[in-house]
């Protein structure tokens, strides 16, 4: 099964199309906890309507804390072998847990990362690392755009790892895969340390 993890924090104005998001993955063997972060907006109003899907569970913490040990309360909360983390400003495509979980299974790997855009204007942007597409946390804390998300996925022996979070995530692997493309079949890259490094630094 696959855990889902959403971390929100003040992000009313998208923390329900994540969860639309959620909702209509083409897969269906998934569990998603959903970690507020001590948000002092409507945001658990926002939520409290999806939580009639049983797969779906909300925790409210009551001080704020940092992302990373938000993560780690959803990580305790979860039983999958498969983690996905999501944040409140993310949309992901309907096969994106599809996708993941298959590819990984696939080629055997403990992770897969996936390609993100941005949606600007009505429009998609793909591979938003330039200037133009760059995305900046307060336009995304104010509902000013989505992250729409291929996400990444890791074993949870991965996941657990105490530093994990800390550097890259994909520095715990020797073994990984790049999904891109906007097809039902994705497009699969697959690489081994110390190639794989050149794509995130």
């Amino acid at each position: 099964m696959i855990s889902v993890i959403v971390t929100l924090y003040n992000q009313e104005n998208t923390i329900i199309s994540a969860l639309q998001s959620l909702v209509a993955q083409t897969a269906q063997q998934w569990e998603c906890v959903i970690v507020d972060n001590a948000s002092s907006d409507a945001s658990e109003h926002q939520v409290r309507s999806y939580l009639i899907d049983r797969r779906m569970r909300y925790i409210r913490l009551e001080h704020h804390v940092s992302t990373k040990e938000a993560r780690e309360i959803g990580l305790q909360n979860t039983s999958g072998e498969w983690i996905i983390f999501v944040d409140a400003a993310d949309y992901l495509k309907s096969n994106a847990l599809q996708a993941l979980y298959l590819a990984v299974k696939t080629y055997g790997t403990k992770c897969g990362a996936g390609n993100y855009g941005v949606v600007r204007d009505g429009e998609i942007k793909p591979h938003s690392y330039d200037p133009a597409g760059k995305i900046y946390q307060k336009d995304v804390a104010k509902g000013k755009l989505s992250v729409v998300t291929g996400a990444s996925i890791f074993s949870r022996e991965i996941a657990d790892q105490p530093e994990s979070w800390k550097e890259h995530d994909f520095a715990y692997t020797d073994h990984l895969i790049l999904i891109s493309g906007e097809e039902s079949e994705p497009l699969v890259e697959e690489y081994n340390r110390p190639w794989w490094k050149k794509i995130f630094n």
